[in-house]
């Protein structure tokens, strides 16, 4: 039994360590509503079904809203699927990405399509992340208080509290 509760605890432990964390970033221009795929090098590696999964949006007043994105003050944008390493934009929004899944019948777009859409290779030109063990904000966004948040961009703190990434 005490074998048991050192391996689940261990577990739980290796679990949060590996989270990615939120990350906290400004972008070259304001892409909140555009969807980000992921590429090494030419190579697209990551991408979502839009259309499918939509459990990741909030739909209100004909406008689709992505549930992993926030804006907070000063031009920042809390993320917890960003990756600064990857990540690429497109100047397709979410909306209009569901849009072409359901005309095309495709789950995903294909990668000749997507890379027609690329607008910005290298968007951030600040990015932060929680890096600490334990975390400090949960890695779902629902569940971070952004008003703490921007009470530590309000303050200067944000690289106190963060690991500057880029």
């Amino acid at each position: 039994m005490i074998l048991s509760l050192v391996v689940t605890n261990c577990d739980m432990f290796t679990h949060q360590a590996i989270a990615p964390g939120i990350s906290i970033y400004k972008t070259r221009d304001d892409y909140f509503t555009l969807i980000d795929i992921g590429m090494k090098g030419d190579r697209i590696f990551r991408t979502s079904s839009y259309s499918q999964d939509i459990n990741k949006f909030y739909f209100i007043d004909n406008d689709t809203i992505y549930k992993n994105r926030v804006r907070l003050i000063d031009g920042y944008i809390l993320d917890c699927e960003a990756d600064e390493r990857y990540d690429v934009f497109l100047s397709l929004s979410f909306k209009e990405c569901m849009i072409l899944e359901v005309k095309y019948n495709q789950p995903c777009l294909s990668e000749d399509t997507l890379k027609k859409y690329i607008i910005d290779q290298d968007p951030y030109i600040e990015y932060y992340r929680d890096m600490a063990e334990p975390r400090l904000f949960s890695h779902i966004v629902e569940k971070v208080d952004t008003s703490e948040i921007n009470q530590i961009i309000r303050d200067g703190k944000l690289e106190q509290q963060f690991t500057r990434l880029k």
